[in-house]
C-alpha cells in the first residue's frame, strides 16, 4: 500500500473516530490498559498525530504499523465481532493488513515519538542505542516528512557526499540538528569502538537552539554581553497574567522554544495558556500537588485535567520539589530543612521565580522535559502568573546543575 493512500486513509478514520466518543474511549483504554503505554503518550503523541483511528466498515479499531518510523502497513483491534476473510473474529481480537506483521508495531516505538536519529547505515544506528533510521532503509528522501514534528538529530560522516545528503534534508526538516562526524572517524561505530559509548553521546548530544538562532541573528561566542529586553511588572499577582503569557511566547518564537511550562491550580491560566500558545507549542502544565489545601483535595476539577487532556496539554501532578518531607518536619517540629531554605532564598527573585524553578524540577523528573534542551518556564504569585525564565532544566538530585538563562519578565516590587 502507498505510503500517501495511508495517509489519507488514517486522516479519514481518525476524524471518524473523534465523532464517537465511545470508540475513542475503548481506544485509549486499549492502548494504556492492554499495551501499558503512558496516557501522556497517547494523549500527546499519538492523538496530536493521528496514530489512532476508527473504522466502521471493519468495525474496529485502526492504528499504522510502522518500521523506523516508517508506515507499512495497518493494525487493527476489533470492536465487535466480525468475518475477515471466512474467519469470524471475535471482539478485541487484533488482527494485520496484509504483508505487514506484529513486530513492526506501533507499540514497540512508545517513548521514541519525541526524538529521533537518522544515520548513514543500520550498523550506525545501532550504535547510537537511539530509536531512528538508517537512509538506506529509506525509499526517498519524501518519507522524511514523517519527522516534521519530532526532534530529529542527522549524523553524517565528514564527507562530500553527506555534505550534500545533509542538505536535501534540511530542505525537508529545517529544525534538524546536523551532527558531523570528526574526520578521523569514518563512522559511528567506528567512534564508539575508538572512544567509547561517552564519546558517542557526546557527539550526538543536542545543541541549543537558542544558541543557534543567537549566532544566526548576529551574537557570537566572543562578544562580551547580549541586549535582551525584560519586562518588570510594578506589582506582582494575576493582573500580569495576560502579559507574562505574550513575554513568553514572544521569546518562545524568537528563540525557538518549544517546551513551555505553566504553572495553574484552578485550570484558569492554564486555558489562558492554550488559548494562546495553541498546538504549536507542547505546553506542560503543573498543577499543586493533591491535599496542598486541605487532605484529599486536588485544585484542579477532574472535568478540566481532562478537556486539557483531550487538547494535547499534558498535566502534572507530582510532589513540589521544594515542598516534601521537609515541609511535613517543619510542620511538626518547626525547624525549616534544606528543601525550604531554598525555597525561601528564591523568593527573594519573587515568589513567581521560585515556582518556575520549582515546576521545572518536577517536569525534569517526570521526563517531560530533558535536560539538554532549554525550555520556558512561567509562575506566579498566588494566583495567575507574573513571572517567565528561560531555564536549562536539571533533575531534582542534580539541582545545581539547572540554569537560569534569562529573565524574560517578573514583578519589580514583591
Amino acid at each position: 500500500m502507498k505510503e500517501n493512500k495511508i495517509k489519507k486513509n488514517f486522516d479519514q478514520l481518525f476524524n471518524t473516530m473523534l465523532q464517537n466518543k465511545e470508540v475513542a474511549e475503548k481506544a485509549v483504554s486499549y492502548l494504556h490498559n492492554e499495551k501499558k503505554i503512558d496516557k501522556a503518550i497517547i494523549y500527546n503523541e499519538l492523538l496530536p498525530k493521528k496514530l489512532v483511528g476508527y473504522s466502521p466498515e471493519r468495525k474496529a479499531l485502526t492504528f499504522p504499523l510502522v518500521r523506523g518510523f516508517l508506515i507499512v502497513g495497518i493494525h487493527y483491534l476489533t470492536t465487535e465481532s466480525l468475518e475477515i476473510n471466512g474467519q469470524i473474529l471475535k471482539e478485541g481480537q487484533e488482527y494485520f493488513h496484509e504483508g505487514s506483521d506484529l513486530e513492526t508495531g506501533l507499540f514497540n516505538l512508545q517513548r521514541n515519538f519525541r526524538d529521533v536519529i537518522i544515520t548513514s547505515g543500520i550498523l550506525d544506528l545501532l550504535s547510537t542505542d537511539l530509536g531512528g533510521v538508517s537512509l538506506p532503509s529509506m525509499t526517498g528522501f519524501k518519507q522524511l516528512q514523517l519527522f516534521s514534528d519530532i526532534n530529529t538529530t542527522i549524523c553524517f560522516k565528514n564527507s562530500k557526499g553527506s555534505e550534500l545528503a545533509a542538505k536535501k534534508i534540511l530542505e525537508i526538516l529545517p529544525k534538524a540538528n546536523i551532527v558531523t562526524l570528526p574526520k578521523e572517524f569514518r563512522d559511528i561505530n567506528h567512534l564508539l569502538v575508538g572512544k567509547g559509548q561517552e564519546a558517542v553521546k557526546s557527539l550526538l548530544g543536542k545543541e541549543y537552539k537558542v544558541d543557534k538562532v543567537r549566532e544566526s541573528k548576529g551574537f557570537r561566542k566572543d562578544k562580551t554581553f547580549e541586549v535582551v529586553n525584560c519586562r518588570y511588572f510594578t506589582n506582582p499577582g494575576p493582573g500580569n497574567t495576560k502579559a507574562t503569557l505574550e513575554a513568553a511566547l514572544e521569546r518562545a518564537n524568537t528563540l525557538q522554544i518549544n517546551k513551555i511550562l505553566v504553572s495553574s491550580c484552578s485550570g484558569k491560566t492554564a486555558f489562558k495558556a492554550l488559548d494562546l500558545f495553541g498546538n504549536n507549542f507542547s505546553l506542560i502544565i503543573v498543577t499543586h500537588v493533591t491535599g496542598f489545601k486541605k487532605p484529599d483535595h486536588q485544585e484542579l476539577a477532574e472535568k478540566d485535567r481532562k478537556l486539557l487532556l483531550e487538547k494535547g496539554v499534558t498535566v502534572l501532578t507530582a510532589q513540589h520539589a521544594f515542598g516534601g518531607v521537609g515541609r511535613a518536619f517543619r510542620n511538626k517540629t518547626g525547624t525549616y530543612q534544606i528543601d525550604e531554605v531554598i525555597a525561601y532564598t528564591l523568593r527573594t527573585f519573587g515568589h513567581g521565580t521560585k515556582v518556575a524553578i520549582e515546576m521545572a524540577l518536577m517536569a525534569t523528573d517526570a521526563g517531560l522535559i530533558r535536560t539538554d534542551e532549554d525550555v520556558i518556564s512561567i509562575g506566579g504569585t498566588a494566583t495567575g502568573v507574573d513571572t517567565a525564565l528561560l531555564l536549562k532544566p536539571a533533575h531534582t538530585q542534580n539541582f545545581f546543575d539547572m540554569k537560569v538563562k534569562e529573565i524574560i519578565c517578573k514583578p519589580l516590587d514583591f
